[in-house]
């Protein structure tokens, strides 16, 4: 499928676009084309899920059906930070939870895999019981989980531990017998 993509530490799933339709029959000779945005550690699963999705809600099975083509989506500002709102669907074993998570990342597929480990370690909800719903990048404004809002200060700093102190060269020993301090 091309040029091996960028590996994103973290990231176990990419976002990828999937394009395709019901195949041409007499019946319909101008079937409508459906694009689905999908998030898949693969191109070959990403596929699978467009075919789910065209499956449950447009009653269009594979063999009925044709890809036109499969590309991964890339960040376009991948140095930047941003604040990522996800709404998603999963099964629970009591039935389907609607809900809405607030990510802070710089990759959109890193922070919705962030959020499939979160579901699967909190309440055991597998791969293919969650099905993200919408992806937005929000505002500092517009965000409102204080897991996110606390980093929405300008002077925040954070403490330096662990740091070793360097003595100065007339003072500074080649062998020393003991580890140096750090706190």
């Amino acid at each position: 499928m091309g040029k091996a993509t960028v590996n994103l530490a973290g990231a176990h799933l990419r976002h990828y676009e999937v394009i395709g339709r019901a195949k041409v029959t007499e019946a319909n000779p101008t079937p409508k084309l459906f694009r689905h945005h999908c998030f898949a550690p693969n191109y070959v699963v990403a596929k699978t899920k467009f075919w789910k999705f065209m499956r449950e809600y447009h009653k269009i099975k594979r063999a009925n059906g044709e890809v036109f083509g499969v590309r991964e989506l890339k960040e376009k500002h991948p140095g930047s930070i941003k604040n990522f709102g996800i709404q998603l669907r999963w099964y629970s074993r009591t039935g389907p939870v609607n809900t809405s998570k607030e990510i802070r990342d710089t990759h959109l597929s890193r922070a919705v895999s962030r959020v499939f480990n979160d579901l699967a370690g909190q309440h055991r909800a597998s791969f293919s019981n969650v099905q993200v719903i919408r992806t937005c990048t929000k505002k500092a404004s517009e965000c409102t989980r204080p897991p996110v809002t606390q980093f929405h200060n300008s002077k925040i700093s954070f403490p330096v531990i662990h740091r070793v102190r360097v003595p100065k060269k007339s003072k500074r020993a080649v062998l020393v017998a003991k580890a140096p301090q750090t706190f």
